[in-house]
Protein backbone atom coordinates (compact mmCIF):
# COMPACT_ATOMS: atom_id res chain seq x y z
CA UNK A 1 0.00 0.00 0.00
CA UNK A 2 2.87 2.35 0.75
CA UNK A 3 4.19 1.67 -2.77
CA UNK A 4 0.92 2.97 -4.26
CA UNK A 5 1.06 6.21 -2.26
CA UNK A 6 4.74 6.64 -3.13
CA UNK A 7 3.93 6.22 -6.84
CA UNK A 8 1.11 8.76 -6.62
CA UNK A 9 3.45 11.21 -4.87
CA UNK A 10 6.16 10.75 -7.52
CA UNK A 11 3.58 11.04 -10.33
CA UNK A 12 2.15 14.30 -9.04
CA UNK A 13 5.50 15.62 -7.82
CA UNK A 14 7.20 15.17 -11.17
CA UNK A 15 4.32 16.81 -13.01
CA UNK A 16 4.36 19.77 -10.62
CA UNK A 17 8.16 20.08 -10.79
CA UNK A 18 8.11 19.90 -14.59
CA UNK A 19 5.22 22.24 -15.23
CA UNK A 20 5.57 24.81 -12.46
CA UNK A 21 9.32 24.87 -11.89
CA UNK A 22 11.44 23.63 -14.79
CA UNK A 23 9.24 25.05 -17.55
CA UNK A 24 9.39 28.51 -15.95
CA UNK A 25 13.18 28.71 -15.69
CA UNK A 26 14.44 31.56 -17.85
CA UNK A 27 18.02 31.77 -19.07
CA UNK A 28 17.56 34.65 -21.47
CA UNK A 29 18.83 33.93 -24.97
CA UNK A 30 19.85 30.41 -23.93
CA UNK A 31 16.32 29.38 -22.97
CA UNK A 32 15.76 27.86 -26.41
CA UNK A 33 18.50 25.33 -25.63
CA UNK A 34 17.44 24.61 -22.08
CA UNK A 35 14.16 22.78 -21.60
CA UNK A 36 14.85 19.52 -19.76
CA UNK A 37 12.04 17.03 -19.36
CA UNK A 38 12.11 14.94 -16.18
CA UNK A 39 8.71 13.24 -16.30
CA UNK A 40 10.17 10.08 -17.84
CA UNK A 41 11.84 9.37 -14.47
CA UNK A 42 8.50 8.06 -13.19
CA UNK A 43 8.40 5.32 -15.82
CA UNK A 44 12.11 4.54 -15.70
CA UNK A 45 12.17 4.07 -11.92
CA UNK A 46 9.31 1.54 -11.83
CA UNK A 47 10.02 -1.99 -10.65
CA UNK A 48 10.91 -4.60 -13.23
CA UNK A 49 7.97 -6.78 -12.24
CA UNK A 50 5.52 -4.03 -13.26
CA UNK A 51 3.57 -5.24 -16.27
CA UNK A 52 4.04 -3.60 -19.65
CA UNK A 53 0.33 -2.79 -19.83
CA UNK A 54 0.51 -0.88 -16.52
CA UNK A 55 3.64 0.95 -17.63
CA UNK A 56 2.04 1.98 -20.91
CA UNK A 57 -1.08 3.10 -19.04
CA UNK A 58 1.02 5.23 -16.66
CA UNK A 59 3.07 6.60 -19.55
CA UNK A 60 -0.01 7.59 -21.51
CA UNK A 61 -1.61 9.50 -18.64
CA UNK A 62 1.65 11.10 -17.54
CA UNK A 63 2.36 12.26 -21.09
CA UNK A 64 -1.23 13.34 -21.66
CA UNK A 65 -1.33 15.50 -18.53
CA UNK A 66 2.03 17.02 -19.39
CA UNK A 67 0.91 17.71 -22.95
CA UNK A 68 -2.17 19.52 -21.69
CA UNK A 69 -0.14 21.86 -19.50
CA UNK A 70 2.77 22.33 -21.93
CA UNK A 71 0.53 22.63 -25.02
CA UNK A 72 2.65 20.17 -27.00
CA UNK A 73 -0.17 18.30 -28.77
CA UNK A 74 0.79 14.70 -27.96
CA UNK A 75 4.57 14.99 -28.23
CA UNK A 76 5.25 14.01 -24.64
CA UNK A 77 2.70 11.20 -24.79
CA UNK A 78 4.12 9.63 -27.92
CA UNK A 79 7.76 9.93 -26.85
CA UNK A 80 7.00 8.62 -23.37
CA UNK A 81 5.22 5.59 -24.85
CA UNK A 82 8.27 4.89 -27.04
CA UNK A 83 10.64 5.17 -24.06
CA UNK A 84 8.37 2.93 -21.99
CA UNK A 85 8.39 0.31 -24.70
CA UNK A 86 12.21 0.48 -24.99
CA UNK A 87 12.92 0.53 -21.24
CA UNK A 88 13.83 -3.18 -20.92
CA UNK A 89 16.10 -2.96 -23.95
CA UNK A 90 18.09 -0.09 -22.44
CA UNK A 91 18.26 -1.72 -19.03
CA UNK A 92 19.38 -5.13 -20.24
CA UNK A 93 21.93 -3.58 -22.59
CA UNK A 94 23.88 -2.23 -19.60
CA UNK A 95 23.46 -5.23 -17.29
CA UNK A 96 22.20 -8.79 -17.28
CA UNK A 97 18.76 -9.80 -16.08
CA UNK A 98 20.21 -11.45 -12.97
CA UNK A 99 22.07 -8.32 -11.82
CA UNK A 100 18.96 -6.32 -10.94
CA UNK A 101 16.24 -7.50 -8.57
CA UNK A 102 12.76 -7.51 -10.06
CA UNK A 103 10.96 -6.12 -6.99
CA UNK A 104 13.17 -3.07 -6.42
CA UNK A 105 12.58 0.44 -7.74
CA UNK A 106 15.31 1.58 -10.10
CA UNK A 107 17.23 4.52 -8.72
CA UNK A 108 20.86 5.39 -8.19
CA UNK A 109 20.93 3.75 -4.76
CA UNK A 110 19.64 0.36 -5.93
CA UNK A 111 21.41 -0.07 -9.28
CA UNK A 112 24.57 1.92 -8.58
CA UNK A 113 25.73 5.26 -9.88
CA UNK A 114 27.44 4.02 -13.06
CA UNK A 115 24.50 1.89 -14.20
CA UNK A 116 22.14 4.70 -13.17
CA UNK A 117 23.99 7.23 -15.32
CA UNK A 118 24.12 4.82 -18.26
CA UNK A 119 20.51 3.63 -18.09
CA UNK A 120 18.86 6.93 -17.24
CA UNK A 121 21.30 8.91 -19.40
CA UNK A 122 20.61 6.83 -22.52
CA UNK A 123 16.87 6.82 -21.91
CA UNK A 124 16.58 10.54 -21.19
CA UNK A 125 18.89 11.43 -24.09
CA UNK A 126 16.73 9.39 -26.47
CA UNK A 127 13.61 11.01 -24.98
CA UNK A 128 14.97 14.49 -25.67
CA UNK A 129 16.30 13.55 -29.09
CA UNK A 130 12.98 12.11 -30.28
CA UNK A 131 11.05 14.97 -28.68
CA UNK A 132 13.12 17.68 -30.37
CA UNK A 133 13.13 15.78 -33.66
CA UNK A 134 9.33 15.53 -33.66
CA UNK A 135 9.01 19.12 -32.51
CA UNK A 136 11.30 20.37 -35.27
CA UNK A 137 10.01 17.75 -37.75
CA UNK A 138 13.14 18.12 -39.84
CA UNK A 139 16.68 16.79 -40.01
CA UNK A 140 18.00 20.30 -40.66
CA UNK A 141 20.43 21.51 -38.00
CA UNK A 142 21.03 17.98 -36.71
CA UNK A 143 24.18 18.97 -34.74
CA UNK A 144 22.17 21.61 -32.87
CA UNK A 145 19.48 19.02 -32.18
CA UNK A 146 22.06 16.65 -30.68
CA UNK A 147 23.54 19.51 -28.67
CA UNK A 148 20.12 20.46 -27.27
CA UNK A 149 19.40 16.84 -26.39
CA UNK A 150 22.78 16.49 -24.66
CA UNK A 151 22.47 19.72 -22.66
CA UNK A 152 18.93 18.88 -21.56
CA UNK A 153 19.89 15.31 -20.66
CA UNK A 154 22.77 16.47 -18.49
CA UNK A 155 20.64 19.07 -16.73
CA UNK A 156 17.80 16.56 -16.23
CA UNK A 157 20.23 14.02 -14.75
CA UNK A 158 21.62 16.61 -12.34
CA UNK A 159 18.11 17.61 -11.27
CA UNK A 160 17.05 13.95 -10.84
CA UNK A 161 20.14 13.14 -8.76
CA UNK A 162 19.27 16.10 -6.56
CA UNK A 163 15.66 14.87 -6.22
CA UNK A 164 16.81 11.38 -5.35
CA UNK A 165 19.13 12.62 -2.62
CA UNK A 166 16.23 14.63 -1.19
CA UNK A 167 13.39 12.10 -1.38
CA UNK A 168 14.83 8.58 -1.61
CA UNK A 169 16.34 7.20 1.54
CA UNK A 170 19.21 4.73 1.39
CA UNK A 171 18.58 1.41 3.10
Amino acid sequence: MIFVFRNIAWFLGLIVAQIFFIDYLDFGIYSSYFSPIIICFFILRMKLDTTVINLLFYAFFLGFITDIFRNTLGLNTSVLLIITFLKPTFLYSISSKEDIERDVELNMFTIGLVRYLLFFGISIFLYHLIFFLLEQFSFNNLPILFFRALINTLSALVFLVFLQYLFIFKK
